[in-house]
């Protein structure tokens, strides 16, 4: 099994070349997508791909100027699969065999619904169920999602930004300015890699020795705090959880102790100024506060905690790097303690949840 670290490393150039040939990675999509001109978008995407899309909601919501909904495959299945025929459907599987995404592909279309499915897996099964199912250029993976998250988080920017040009929703040159924001991001990915591994060293024995660890979001941030929950408990069987920024007010900071890690999540935009109230009162609580931060200002710059993200224009799209450090660090923990990444007990398991078509 290759290391997390190679696909990280992959994920840079990988992400360029999407952009470079997103007509044809991404034009199929837009093209259905206007066929229909929805005014409602709904993901329906498990594990990563519920935070990729979590990620990626407020950028797409403020690019195409509809409402861009996340749901769970099983919640719309069960009980929220009645759209309206204004509703467009877009499942998300990173490895195309997900049974519950593919028995919500069923149902939409059941449903009369406009579907399509996006996939690192050009074969995957997912083919057999629907007509419209585009991979996206990432390739796949050894059990983990490392270089999909980033990946896929650039290919629904590209999506949201044609759509909106070919729908005359943004004109050619806010595009061309968002477009140019989406590759600035890309391009600092490098470096946040870099930055990470040394941030990775200097703390990392402070994440083996927690007992907890609470990952706080807002926004795109939210995203990614359920992205860095994921991860640890993927690959480090740690408790780790995450939560909206003020929903984490409401209750689990209750359970904090000297010894819990929190990590913060700050992308900017409105959410900012709250964070670093919440930043500043969570000291009283315990003294391993981290901020992942891609503001540049702020009573979090002088901590040595705090990860700093060179700052860029649009917020909402800094998933693709603020991801990293989460990344960097679940592996780096594996590496520390010589755990084997994917938990072999989970084979077992797995085969009789029965969570993936063969």
């Amino acid at each position: 099994m290759r290391s997390m670290y190679t696909y990280i490393e992959q994920a840079p150039a990988i992400a360029r070349d999407i952009i470079a040939r997103r007509e044809t990675l991404v034009g199929p999509l837009v093209e259905q997508f206007c066929g229909m001109a929805p005014k409602r978008l709904l993901i329906v995407a498990s594990g990563s791909s519920y935070d990729i899309a979590m990620s990626m909601k407020p950028f797409m919501q403020q690019t195409l100027g509809i409402e861009v909904s996340v749901e769970w495959p099983m919640s719309y299945i069960l009980y929220n699969y009645a759209q309206n025929d204004e509703t467009f459907v877009l499942c998300i599987s990173q490895s195309g065999r997900s049974t519950n995404t593919i028995e919500a592909v069923r149902r939409a279309q059941a449903c009369g619904h406009h579907v399509a499915v996006l996939t690192c897996t050009p074969d995957a099964p997912m083919r057999e169920y629907c007509e419209h199912v585009y991979a996206y250029g990432s390739g796949t993976e050894d059990y983990y999602v490392a270089k999909g998250f980033p990946t896929s988080c650039i290919y629904l920017a590209l999506f949201a930004i044609e759509a909106a040009r070919a729908l005359d929703v943004r004109g050619a040159d806010d595009c061309a300015a968002l477009l140019s924001d989406v590759s600035a991001v890309v391009e600092d990915m490098d470096e946040a890699y870099r930055a990470a591994r040394t941030f990775a060293e200097q703390h990392l024995d402070a994440f083996v020795d927690a007992r907890r660890i609470m990952c706080v979001g807002i926004g795109a941030g939210y995203g990614v705090a359920l992205e860095g929950a994921l991860k640890l408990n993927e690959m480090i069987g740690v408790a780790a959880n995450a939560y909206e920024m003020e929903e984490f007010v409401h209750g689990p900071t209750y359970e904090i102790r000297r010894g819990h890690v929190v990590v913060l999540v700050d992308l900017g935009g409105p959410g900012h100024e709250r964070m670093m109230q919440l930043y500043r009162a969570l000291h009283v609580l315990t003294d391993e506060v981290y901020v992942i931060d891609a503001v540049g200002e702020g009573p979090a710059q002088s901590d040595e905690r705090t990860f700093g993200l060179k700052p860029l224009t649009g917020c909402e799209l800094d998933a693709p790097r603020a991801v990293i450090p989460f990344q960097v660090l679940a592996e780096s923990i594996c590496s520390k303690l010589d755990l084997l990444s994917y938990n072999l007990s989970n084979l077992e398991f797995e085969k009789q949840i029965k969570n993936k078509a063969n």
